[in-house]
């Protein structure tokens, strides 16, 4: 008995394992689509209450494993050790109950389904899951199960319809039906569906490759600045010298080229740009080489202090600008701050920043750019919200420096490429310490730095009006996992 059940603790670690190595930096992504099996045998074969605790140990694997950097994330924050071993516990912890919850609802349901729906009800309850998770208090959209295909381009066209849900969708429901051809291997008919899908999926991304190529749309010019500035230094008085020099540097890269865009990170100006003067005086020089530049600089407006986008002519001023909509915990505010504020000092030497209320859209010449500042491409609803207001590119604005040369940079990287397949849009990328790119409508990485490289380039870009089926319906087919989800457990009940 000692022995069966330690199988079950052996497999539960396996699963969670492959689905933390599918994710980049290790970018394993073919690993996802048989890395669920394991756990799903432990589900089916086990009463409610084991399959919750398998479902567990797999989360807490996984999450451990892929997400190591909240670790030294929290370190850096709070200079403690056991303080920053605590919270990351606890996140751990909270990330591995939805895995839990999944197990739970594969055992809840196991006697009751056609194994054909039984897959469907898998796939849904994981979306169900994975969407909760990505919103529910205040949100952690980091490592949902479709990220894993970013390099896996030809999968993931799908997602200009479904969203990234959708692909997540797909990659548990193969997962199931493999399960179920693996149990049953002399019945060839779950593999063969297995195979019809991912035909039929590769079919739609060739398509759909071949439309929405590199040069799809208006040719414009973009620059992109990646100046590489350490986060100790980043808000220290000393190194505000170091820093304008750095950009003025950066900057000279483009002088006398004819660009329309340039593009630079997040907070990336160590003051107020709209009350310093001598920060005004240097974006006068960076910005003098473009038709718009835009600049990340804290803003402020009413007593309040925004996380914003400048948007700069090539004269030196402000044409827009954008506050950011969704803020990071313990990154950007301290919730409870009366109780907790002793505990970050980087945080208190900066203060709060407050919530931006819209998504603005920069409109100059011929150039229509909305821009996401770091976290916000979490959100699949922020990008499309600015397509669906008339954007034709889009940029991403970040400071990864937060996170060193750790998997964490390359996790978020990979969210805007979805972004730009959900909406067809290329999107621009800068980001302090990396990774800074310029992918296009399809999702494929045109050019794209190294990490802690300082650097500034150039590229073409393409701006496009098209609206996606995922622009006009949104995650309609993600609440349809929900309500799927649902029914299928109160049909149980009445059963």
């Amino acid at each position: 008995m000692r022995k069966f059940r330690f199988k079950y603790f052996f497999l539960s670690i396996l699963s969670g394992l492959l689905i933390a190595l599918s994710f980049p930096k290790i970018n394993a992504f073919y690993l996802a689509w048989i890395s669920f099996i394991p756990l799903i045998y432990c589900s089916l074969r086990n009463c409610v209450r084991n399959s919750l605790i398998y479902g567990f140990i797999s989360g807490i694997v996984c999450y451990a494993v892929s997400l190591y950097w909240i670790f030294p994330f929290l370190q850096y924050n709070t200079n403690s050790y056991l303080q920053s071993l605590v919270a990351s516990s606890l996140l751990w912890t909270y990330l591995a109950l939805y895995l839990s919850l999944w197990s739970g609802f594969l055992s809840f349901s196991r006697r009751h389904f056609h194994p054909i729906l039984s897959s469907c009800f898998a796939a849904s309850a994981w979306v169900m899951l994975e969407i909760i998770r990505t919103y529910f208090l205040t949100g952690f959209g980091w490592n949902s199960l479709g990220y894993s295909q970013s390099s896996f381009i030809y999968i993931i066209q799908i997602a200009d319809i479904v969203g990234v849900y959708g692909v997540s969708f797909i990659i548990i429901f193969i997962n199931m039906l493999l399960y179920y051809w693996i149990q049953d291997s002399r019945n060839k008919r779950y593999l063969i569906l297995s195979v019809l899908v991912f035909i039929i999926l590769i079919g739609y991304g060739i398509v759909r490759i071949n439309k929405y190529s590199q040069i799809y749309g208006e040719k414009i010019s973009v620059g992109v600045v990646q100046p590489s500035i350490d986060q100790y230094k980043k808000w220290n008085d000393s190194y505000i010298e170091y820093i304008l020099q750095t950009l003025e540097n950066n900057a000279k890269y483009f002088k006398d080229k004819d660009i329309d865009l340039i593009v630079y990170p997040e907070t990336v100006l160590p003051g107020y740009l709209q009350s310093d003067i001598k920060l005004q005086k240097v974006v006068s020089v960076l910005s003098a080489s473009s038709k718009l530049s835009l600049i990340g600089a804290p803003g402020f407006y009413n007593e309040l202090i925004y996380n914003s986008i400048f948007a700069i002519k090539q004269d030196g001023t402000i044409l827009n600008i954008h506050n950011k909509n969704h803020l990071v915990v313990f990154g950007e505010y301290i919730p409870f701050r009366n109780l907790l504020a002793k505990y970050f000092g980087v945080l208190n030497s900066l203060g709060d920043f407050s919530k931006g209320k819209a998504m603005q859209i920069f409109r100059y010449n011929n150039l229509v750019v909305g821009a996401t500042i770091c976290s916000e491409n979490f959100f699949p609803n922020l990008s499309r919200k600015l397509v669906v207001n008339g954007s034709k590119i889009l940029t991403n604005h970040t400071n990864d420096a937060w996170f060193f040369d750790s998997f964490a940079p390359y996790q978020h990287f990979v969210m805007n490429i979805f972004r730009a397949v959900e909406n067809r849009k290329n999107i621009i990328v800068s980001a302090n310490t990396g990774l800074s790119a310029v992918i296009d409508a399809s999702g494929n990485v045109v050019i794209k730095t190294e990490i802690n490289q300082n650097i500034s380039f150039m590229s073409d870009a393409y701006q496009n009006e098209d609206i996606t089926i995922y622009d006009k319906i949104g995650d309609i087919f993600a609440y349809m996992c929900i309500v799927f989800t649902v029914f299928v457990i109160v049909l149980v009940f009445i059963l």
